[in-house]
């Protein structure tokens, strides 16, 4: 007799016995690599088509499986013995060799699909980590296997990429030398290919190796001659600048810029005149948050902890390459790191105003050269206002005195410079500069004079923007004291908008409205002049808006400007004769300049359409039932009836 365990164990037993036999021996796990025709053949001996067709082929072969992207095939595909037949190269070496243009015959298309099928590769295989290779002693110790695979895939990969670089290095300083005049065309565009590769390193690659190396060389071409390749360095510095989140690469990237303007200004002012002004608008991109009174906290809080715990050299090192690969923000670090970037920003802007100071004192060069000069003083004014509210109080008294001296020369300043300064001077004073007793007067009589330059050179898109942010800056962000003042920037408003271009006019008159409601004393203006006893007459020169009487006058303009062919410069006319108050922000003054601007860049001509009722029409709003009934008094006579 079985018993019923016996039978279950049994059937237990003969369903192991059955998986047991299903299952297969386990196989080493072999890298499936692709067949690559042409790898082992001469580059020369190939044609260009078979050139590109092998480069793709490579590529694609790396992405599927980038470990075997340095590995040499051998011939008889015998891995054992490494020494058995002739090794092919490996394949990042082979599409390395096809890139370079010694190897290939010069063949402009092969070397550029190389370069940028290997700017592909690197930016897909890179990894998100900093590469530091094993020291002598490291590898003298035992490790396993899958460790040692690592380090030598990564020196591989470090090392290729090293080459890489300085092909592109070499592509570059060849086609943009001084044999360039004497070389074929060809090879300059393979020149802006290199440098336009760097550019895209930079951006995707800054965390990894060798990004001083790159930086440096994009950092000196922001300022070439060619467009194409200052705007794509300018662009890509701009990008790190606005990306990295510890600061450490933007404050590497700003002291390379700094250090470049420092040497073109020490030169003289014919070497500081070639920098363009979009290399200095990139440090716009930076977003600094720290104070420099809170940096210096961090830096003290930072020599406290080192004092307290003192560590060694590896255990630092360690511990920051924990930081990176975890993708940690240290606070005092990122403080530490905008706080100098702030400073080598400010020492550039300040530069750059003293240039144009000296050149504004100098009486025999101040018309030749005053022109040139302030071609980098807005890009550096508007940074100074972005970055006036982080700059401590022992600077702000210098950026004053800075700006007090342009304004004394505004007049000779193109109309979005001295704006600019204008701004600048009103932002710091609102900022860090608000515990200083200034009389903000020498800031608005300036703003008074340049207002009827929006006549003229209220064209530009960006100089009303600036006029309207002054305004904004001088009469609605601080309280001004002065009725004769306001009433004076009133009047002055009213005869701009009279003259001014459409989207420029329109959003003056919006802030006119704005003036109104927040000064009611300024409304007498609306009065009629047989209606108010005055005295002497409206001088509209005069420099300072105090001595310009404006209650002699009215602001006659609005009337006339309630029949402009621009239906919203006939609104915001009306609106300020009747004082109404502007519904925000749907009427905000900057809002109501783009879409005028939008409206003539698209040749959009504003208009208003009144459908005009026929006397016989039926009012919607009355009831359809008691609808009244019209009748023609006389008989109609039409072609084929008659209506009775």
């Amino acid at each position: 007799m079985v018993t019923k365990d016996a039978k279950r164990m049994r059937a237990e037993r003969d369903e192991a016995n059955a998986k047991a036999k299903r299952k297969l021996p386990a196989k080493p796990s072999i890298p499936v690599q692709r067949t690559i025709s042409n790898l082992d053949t001469a580059i020369t001996s190939l044609s260009q088509a078979q050139r590109c067709e092998l480069i793709a082929e490579i590529s694609e072969s790396i992405l599927e499986d980038p470990q075997t992207a340095f590995l040499s095939i051998s011939e008889d595909d015998d891995d054992d013995n490494e020494s058995s037949g002739p090794r092919t190269p490996s394949k990042m070496r082979k599409i390395l060799e096809l890139a370079n243009p010694q190897k290939n015959g010069g063949d402009e298309i092969t070397t550029k699909l190389a370069i940028l099928s290997l700017l592909a590769i690197f930016q897909d295989i890179i990894p998100t980590y900093r590469i530091r290779l094993p020291t002598a002693q490291e590898r003298s110790v035992k490790v396993s296997k899958d460790i040692k695979k690592l380090w030598d895939y990564e020196s591989k990969l470090l090392s290729t990429y090293q080459q890489y670089l300085k092909l592109l290095d070499s592509l570059w300083t060849c086609g943009n030398g001084k044999q360039s005049k004497h070389m074929d065309t060809s090879l300059n565009q393979i020149s802006v290919t290199a440098i336009l590769c760097l550019a895209e390193l930079l951006k995707s690659a800054s965390h990894f190796n060798f990004r001083s190396n790159i930086m440096n060389i994009v950092v000196k071409q922001m300022n070439h001659k060619s467009e194409e390749v200052s705007n794509a360095c300018c662009n890509a510095v701009a990008y790190v600048f606005s990306n990295d989140k510890q600061g450490e690469i933007a404050l590497e990237a700003a002291k390379a810029i700094a250090k470049m303007v420092k040497g073109k200004y020490e030169r003289g002012v014919g070497a500081a005149m070639s920098i363009k002004p979009a290399l200095v608008r990139t440090f716009l991109s930076l977003p600094l948050r720290v104070h420099e009174d809170e940096a210096q906290a961090a830096k003290l809080a930072e020599q406290a902890k080192s004092k307290k715990k003192r560590k060694s050299q590896e255990e630092e090192d360690l511990e920051n390459d924990l930081k990176e690969a975890d993708a940690t923000v240290d606070k005092i670090i990122l403080a530490k790191s905008q706080a100098d970037t702030l400073h080598s920003v400010t020492l550039t802007y300040f530069r750059i105003l003293k240039g144009v100071n000296l050149v504004s004192l100098n009486e025999e060069g101040k018309k030749k050269n005053m022109e040139a000069a302030t071609f980098l003083l807005a890009p550096a004014l508007e940074g100074l206002a972005k970055f006036a509210h982080l700059i401590n109080f022992d600077t702000v008294r210098d950026v004053l005195e800075v700006l007090k001296g342009l304004l004394k020369t505004v007049n000779a300043l193109p109309l979005d410079a001295s704006l600019n300064c204008i701004l600048t001077a009103f932002q710091t004073l609102q900022g860090p500069g608000r515990e200083l007793q200034i009389d903000q007067k020498e800031y608005v009589s300036p703003l008074y004079s340049q207002l009827p330059r929006l006549i003229s050179e209220g064209h530009d898109s960006t100089n009303a923007d600036l006029a309207i942010k002054c305004l904004t800056s001088a009469f609605m962000k601080r309280k001004e004291y002065s009725t004769v003042r306001v009433a004076a920037f009133a009047k002055q408003l009213s005869t701009v908008a009279m003259h001014a271009p459409s989207f420029t006019s329109a959003p003056l008159l919006a802030f006119l409205r704005q003036l109104y409601h927040r000064y009611p004393s300024a409304a007498q203006l609306l009065e009629n002049e047989q209606d108010v006893v005055t005295q002497g007459t409206y001088s509209p020169e005069a420099e300072d808006p105090e001595y310009t009487n404006p209650f002699a006058t009215a602001a006659w303009e609005l009337g006339s400007l309630k029949f402009h062919i621009n239906p919203a410069v006939r609104r915001h006319a009306k609106g300020a004769a009747e004082k109404k108050m502007l519904m925000l922000p749907a009427e905000d003054p900057l809002r109501i300049r783009s879409e005028l601007v939008r409206d003539s860049q698209e040749l959009h001509i504003a208009h208003t359409v009144s459908k005009k009722k026929h006397p016989l029409a039926v009012s919607q709003k009355k009831d359809k039932r008691r609808r009244t009934q019209y009748r023609f008094v006389t008989p109609r006579t039409t072609q084929n009836y008659h209506l009775k």
